[in-house]
């Protein structure tokens, strides 16, 4: 997936990853994968193999939403998670929150976008 250094996240990379442009179908998958994505980043670390576990889910997720800075940053965060290097847990997580922080509102935007087609295609 290629994605634009002006673009925060290829908004093309879910319809591609779905062969579909179908935004009834589109729509609340983008919205569950958002939803998870941000009660990940607000989520204190507390079990490193349940961390080792959400964060290779959701690194798929932000790989399928075309977010791959994130998608990195939560490799190296499962890498960590599997060898229990809890200093680097943390600065990854920080790292994570930064990075999710940078791309958060034009997720939430295109995700009101697709609502808003959905909508109008219904």
């Amino acid at each position: 997936m290629n994605v634009d250094n002006d673009q925060p996240f290829d908004d093309k990379a879910f319809s591609t990853l779905l062969n579909s442009d179908d935004v009834s179908l589109l729509s609340p998958l983008f919205d569950r994968a958002l939803d998870s994505l941000i009660q990940f980043v607000k989520e204190p670390i507390s079990d490193y193999s349940r961390l080792e576990f959400d964060t290779h889910k959701l690194k798929t997720t932000c790989t399928q939403l075309g977010a791959k800075r994130l998608a990195n940053v939560l490799a190296a965060l499962e890498k960590a998670a599997a060898q229990g290097d809890a200093d680097r847990c943390d600065a990854l997580k920080r790292i994570l929150k930064s990075e999710f922080a940078r791309i958060e509102n034009a997720l939430k935007s295109h995700a009101k976008k697709l609502k808003q087609q959905a909508r109008s295609s219904s």
